[in-house]
């Protein structure tokens, strides 16, 4: 091979990469906007799991506080019993609000990867499907 013919084979291989890099780079932002998604609905789905055991670990405090009081356990403990309860059932309404907030967050994920997708898409092809090489990266930058 010539010197001419190397510098071009140079070039093309230099201009692939640079394809290469972008689209990679596409697939990549993608799949890490899916998986956060994906990620946050598992942290709802636990959120809602933890809300389930203090939501039945309230009843069974308020349940064993009337089996004292039927007991005749001091008054003072039995109030105690049921207020520990009512804490437990205080935060609940926060828990369902934070496990809803991030059920959102992870629709918006799903929504912004698909947007990504809908916008870039079409170029991330194209720039790999091209005919010729592409131009340096710095050509685009200046767009």
């Amino acid at each position: 091979m010539g010197e001419l013919e190397t510098s071009q084979t140079g070039e093309v291989v230099a201009a692939t990469g640079g394809v290469l890099e972008t689209v990679v780079s596409y697939g990549i932002v993608i799949v890490q906007l899916a998986a956060a998604g994906i990620r946050l609905r598992g942290l709802s789905e636990r959120v809602r799991s933890t809300y389930r055991y203090v939501e039945g670990c309230s009843a069974s405090v308020d349940r064993l506080a009337d089996q004292m009081a039927g007991l005749q356990v001091d008054v003072d403990t039995v109030s105690e019993h049921h207020q520990a309860a009512t804490v437990m059932r205080s935060v609940l309404a926060e828990a369902e609000a934070m496990a809803a907030a991030t059920e959102d967050l992870a629709s918006l994920f799903g929504q912004a990867a698909a947007a990504h997708q809908a916008d870039y898409g079409t170029v991330a092809d194209a720039a790999t499907n091209m005919p010729v090489p592409m131009a340096d990266a710095q050509f685009y930058s200046n767009r």
